[in-house]
């Protein structure tokens, strides 16, 4: 039984775990935050809580009024200098994090130095996620999960603050948080589908050697993987998972209207159309991927809705 301190979490998702550990779900603390029962009823874990800034341990405070020396993350500590106990991935993370911030101020610079008219109209770093895996090898997810454990912002809304400086409208961190919103209610609408059939036995966000799958269900040796588009298809990703669960078959849950079995070879959509359409068209592209080769010649299957297809 856990000893009762003013640090323990008695209720909700973290009951029976420790201060510490809700500090990190930083979309969870700020949903306590707006709850009135946990302000009026839980005051020290509410003081707490309200009072953690976590992105303080890793910038310094700078008073200079020259944008480039007073830009907050232009001013982070060095991954030995943090103010925070990092693990190893973790370090890892925000050492990508320093060296990708560190080219975009270089740039500036090298503006500046070719006296071009606005030195803060640059360009967005390309394929800079696909990078860290490669470098690190380390999903990117880990890397998202740290930026939003600890506060920090993503690359393109620093790209957008620099912009803004330049008086340029940058919309490649409203794009950018589309995007995500769109891939977080896609996750959320297969969550609810495979739960219905697999109940308790399905794992979400489950971490397994460096690998964070979307959704794992052990008992029939089954990664699934949401995909937005055909188009997000991630070879390095799909070569990372055979590796590291050779035994497990591999679906992939494209948009809210397609699931393509590996296994099977086949493709179970209530859009037939528009899924044999992008088969027969797989041998006129100038670059199909990886993935276009290997779906090619899967059957196309039409289903009258997505959940059927998963009911109990």
């Amino acid at each position: 039984m856990d000893i009762l301190t003013s640090d323990l979490i008695t209720f909700g998702k973290y009951k029976g775990y420790t201060l510490n550990d809700v500090l990190k779900d930083r979309s969870y603390c700020k949903w306590l935050l707006e709850q009135e029962w946990f302000r009026n009823g839980y005051e020290y874990l509410y003081n707490r809580i309200n009072e953690y800034k976590p992105n303080t341990y890793f910038i310094r405070k700078n008073d200079n009024q020259d944008f480039l020396e007073s830009y907050e993350y232009f001013n982070l500590y060095k991954v030995d200098e943090v103010k925070i106990n990092l693990s190893n991935c973790e370090k890892m993370c925000y050492s990508f994090y320093l060296q990708q911030i560190g080219l975009i101020k270089d740039k500036i610079y090298e503006n500046l130095e070719n006296e071009i008219d606005n030195p803060y109209d640059i360009k967005a770093p390309t394929k800079w996620l696909k990078n860290f895996e490669k470098e690190y090898a380390i999903p990117r997810k880990e890397f998202k999960e740290f930026l939003a454990r600890y506060d920090l912002i993503n690359i393109p809304y620093i790209i957008e603050r620099i912009k803004k400086e330049g008086g340029i409208e940058y919309k490649g961190a409203k794009s950018f948080l589309i995007a995500k919103n769109h891939s977080e209610k896609q996750e959320k609408w297969w969550e609810e589908i495979l739960k219905n059939k697999y109940g308790e036995d399905l794992g979400t966000q489950f971490k397994f050697d460096k690998c964070i799958f979307d959704f794992l269900n052990i008992s029939t040796n089954t990664i699934f993987e949401c995909k937005l588009g055909l188009k997000d298809f991630n070879e390095e990703q799909h070569f990372k998972y055979k590796l590291t669960l050779k035994k497990y078959r591999i679906i992939y849950l494209i948009g809210t209207d397609g699931v393509i079995d590996m296994e099977r070879k086949k493709i179970y959509t209530v859009n037939v159309n528009y899924y044999k359409n992008y088969l027969q068209n797989i041998s006129s592209l100038k670059n199909p991927s990886y993935l276009d080769k290997l779906i090619e010649n899967f059957e196309v299957t039409e289903i009258d809705s997505i959940s059927n297809l998963f009911s109990v």
